[in-house]
């Protein structure tokens, strides 16, 4: 009489049935076989994975619509309502129980919503209404949470949310992740704290000469510096931290404020960077130097002309050309006649060409001498639509 298998039993007959059938195979159709369940297996995960990715971006979607629909415009009229509104009217006009806050997905897309009416009407926003809408939303809690319960990514994506609606958290919740060991969060707390603080703001450049900053980074730090300027605050001077920094692009990042915030005072000290091993801190620093107007420094560029590198030299010669003392006129034509290679005589011409009447009439007398492979740079320099129609086609 056959026995019934039930339950477990069954599960372990057929379990060896096949385990006994497989082991019959030549070992590579075994390992193919396995190979190709395990295929099978992923294939499996990652289509579950992808439709619950498209049902859950559609349900984000539909969150978002109905929190814009519920909020948006009202938002925005009072955020550029010229007149103080107070709280109370604020919660009023959105329909807004203050005694049942929002989820905490919801709020990111009033978070959202804030942004983009931030970004859209930055100059037209009545301040004040624009933090008493964040007010009555309790936004700052909410942040405040995210930072401390939130996982990595929510904090960051939290501490980003603070300078795109120029929020608030306290000091106290920040201070926990200035120096914390996941880079991301480190620099993404210290960006806020800069955004926030009226204090030592930048104390960080201080304490870590080896701070590490990517391209994205910068643009943030300037951002911040730029927002720090407008709200009234004291730009820091950055030649300090031009001398103290140990990473090569901090240097040329902190070069480069000084010379879009004009700083005068630190023209000085930057001239000893003329001398830095460095061929990009050595050109930034020329460049900055000119734009500065640092006249005393013209004698040294003329003297070390000779021996730098072509990128160098176009950076020298720019620099004499916007310091214009009416002293390097010989230097021009001899760097002219001097020049191999063309890049470098084409910079040379516009110096000239720029520089003064006394410039225009040296241009005019190396223009004369000028062979016919020669003439063309005289072309492009008194066109400047030929440069750009160069330029154009060479986008094409």
């Amino acid at each position: 009489m056959e026995q019934v298998l039930y339950g477990i039993d069954y599960i372990e007959y057929y379990f060896y049935w096949i385990y006994y059938k497989f082991i019959g195979y030549p070992l590579i159709i075994r390992i193919c076989s396995i190979a190709v369940m395990f295929c099978i297996i992923a294939y499996l995960f990652l289509l579950l994975h992808i439709i619950y990715g498209i049902f859950n971006r559609k349900k984000e979607k539909r969150r978002y619509q109905k929190a814009y629909d519920k909020y948006y415009e009202d938002m925005l009229s009072i955020s550029l309502d010229s007149s103080t509104i107070s709280e109370e009217e604020i919660a009023d006009r959105l329909k807004y129980d203050t005694k049942k806050r929002p989820k905490p997905n919801e709020l990111r897309i009033i978070t959202q919503l804030l942004t983009e009416i931030k970004t859209a009407h930055e100059n037209e926003i009545n301040e004040v209404n624009y933090h008493s809408i964040q007010t009555v939303f309790q936004i700052t809690r909410f942040l405040e949470h995210e930072l401390q319960f939130g996982a990595k990514r929510a904090k960051i994506q939290a501490l980003k949310i603070i300078q795109s609606i120029n929020g608030y958290a306290s000091e106290a919740v920040l201070v926990r992740f200035l120096y914390h060991r996941k880079i991301e969060l480190r620099n993404s707390a210290r960006y806020t704290y800069m955004w926030l603080s009226q204090g030592n703001p930048f104390r960080f450049f201080d304490e870590d000469i080896s701070m590490k900053l990517r391209q994205w980074d910068m643009m943030e730090l300037h951002a911040i510096l730029e927002h720090r300027r407008k709200v009234g605050y004291n730009t820091p001077s950055f030649i300090k931290w031009v001398n103290t920094s140990a990473e090569e692009n901090v240097k040329i990042f902190f070069i480069n404020e000084i010379r879009l915030y004009n700083e005068t005072e630190s023209a000085p000290t930057l001239a000893k960077q003329i001398n830095a091993r460095s061929v990009e801190i050595r050109s930034e620093a020329i460049k900055t130097l000119g734009k500065l107007k640092y006249k005393e420094v013209e004698p040294k560029l003329i003297e070390m002309y000779n021996v730098q590198p072509e990128e160098v030299k176009r950076q020298i010669i720019t620099a004499i050309a916007d310091l214009k003392t009416d002293k390097a006129l010989g230097f021009l034509y001899n760097a002219y006649d001097d020049a191999d290679n063309w890049g470098t005589k084409r910079v040379i011409l516009k110096a000239l060409y720029d520089y003064s009447a006394m410039g225009r009439k040296t241009f005019e007398q190396l223009e004369r001498k000028a062979d016919s492979h020669t003439a063309i740079l005289f072309a492009h320099t008194k066109h400047p639509l030929i440069n750009q129609l160069i330029l154009n086609s060479a986008t094409l």
